[in-house]
């Protein structure tokens, strides 16, 4: 495929512009790759005919082109044009990447899709933005119904993995009161690390989709995504027999809220600087999204500190956990000693009500700023979140709840 005529340079209408500024003030936010992206090939055909890329992306970034001349930054010596240079620089850098996009996609306005999605990276956070080489992307709606339906999986793989209640349902028997709560530390240390993979494994099927995908930005924003967690405790309070279920979830959901504290600072506090009025009102639900997520990561963090310095309940229920894990341990040892085996603890539901009743409170919240987050992040983003595929992602979203629940029905076995 031939070059378009003349010489390109995606910048020359903005050159006076970055003269007078350089982007050291705002270096990490610099978005040009550091590592070699991964090469296309095209293949020659004599019919295509695409258009100039330098009119369209110089009509891409008006406005944060000429916000440097209009701050009069450059004219005033005191004054700092690295941030707006820098706005100038990811909406230029986004304008080339949907350049080559549009004009692979039939029947689009070249010029409309381009100016339509560049300037929208000077307020998303970048680092999460995924371009894949596809021509088409996925509706925010397709991602976030996939994200329900996993939810709804979640929830039903737990129902029904209650073998207690599923026999009082179908073969009508007698249910019986929970007075008294088993802990098997072992489907717990599962369940964690079942759910720790996932933002992993899928960071890796998207990394493998993209030229520019950042691996572990990825991680984090998939480690951040709604998970039905604390709609699965509200079985436990329906019927205590769902309670080990819902705390090994609730465990792992709340250890997400580090990292969804990393994330939610960001959305909080952090936001691209720009003054575009472009930037739409779904803004503000990110930001509040963000600062609901904070919530639950800064009261975990200090009733962990508080718990170690004082030794203060709910906390101590974890002492229950390191018991079985000890009980598993010893017990292939007693069983060569021909002694008999250490039965599972049991732990009365007045002793576990109190941070259960807390931790489900906490993921309530969580669960709420994450759906604000990811809901209003993809609605923003449109074409900027644009995997390949999400046929594997949602694979993965689809059977890990199946098969974290066959695994726990197993280990309540042991």
């Amino acid at each position: 495929m031939a070059a378009p005529d003349g010489h390109i340079n995606v910048l020359s209408r903005f050159d006076s512009y970055f003269e007078c500024s350089s982007t050291a003030n705002a270096a990490s936010a610099d978005p040009i790759p550091k590592t070699p992206v991964r090469n296309t090939i095209i293949t020659a055909n004599a019919t295509c005919s695409y258009p100039k890329p330098e009119p369209i992306l110089s009509s891409a970034c008006v406005f944060d082109a000429e916000e440097i001349p209009r701050s009069k930054c450059c004219s005033d010596s005191s004054g700092d044009c690295s941030q707006k240079s820098v706005n100038l620089l990811i909406c230029q850098y986004q304008a080339a990447q949907q350049y080559v996009r549009c004009t692979s996609t039939d029947n689009t306005n070249v010029t409309d899709c381009v100016v339509s999605n560049a300037e929208k990276a000077t307020w998303l956070p970048y680092q999460f933005l995924i371009y894949s080489g596809s021509e088409k992307c996925p509706r925010a709606k397709k991602i976030l119904t996939t994200l329900a339906i996993s939810n709804v999986i979640a929830l039903l793989s737990a129902a029904l993995a209650n073998t207690t209640v599923i026999k009082h349902l179908i073969g009508r028997k007698q249910m019986f009161e929970y007075t008294e709560i088993k802990l098997n530390f072992l489907s717990m240390f599962v369940s964690i690390g079942i759910h720790v993979s996932i933002p992993f494994i899928i960071g890796v099927l998207l990394e493998k989709q993209g030229y520019t995908v950042n691996w572990l930005q990825q991680v984090l924003i998939w480690t951040v995504r709604p998970r039905v967690a604390p709609v699965i405790a509200i079985l436990g309070f329906i019927n205590a027999s769902w309670m080990e279920t819902a705390v090994n979830e609730m465990v792992a959901d709340l250890l997400f809220s580090v990292p969804a504290l990393v994330f939610a600072v960001y959305a909080a506090f952090f936001p691209n600087k720009t003054t575009n009025p472009a930037k739409p009102a779904e803004y503000k639900l990110y930001h509040a999204g963000g600062i609901i997520m904070i919530i639950p990561g800064v009261i975990i963090a200090f009733s962990f500190l508080m718990g170690m310095c004082l030794r203060c309940a709910p906390f101590r229920a974890f002492k229950y956990p390191a018991q079985d894990l000890w009980r598993i341990l010893r017990n292939p040892v007693r069983k060569l000693q021909k002694k008999e085996p250490v039965p599972q603890r049991e732990v009365h539901i007045s002793n576990f009500k109190g941070w259960y009743i807390n931790f489900f409170g906490l993921g309530i919240i969580l669960y709420i700023g994450s759906w604000l987050v990811w809901a209003s992040f993809l609605n923003m983003s449109g074409d900027l979140y644009c995997p390949a595929s999400l046929n594997t992602v949602a694979t993965v979203l689809f059977v890990y709840p199946v098969i974290l629940n066959v695994l726990r029905a197993f280990l309540s076995l042991v």
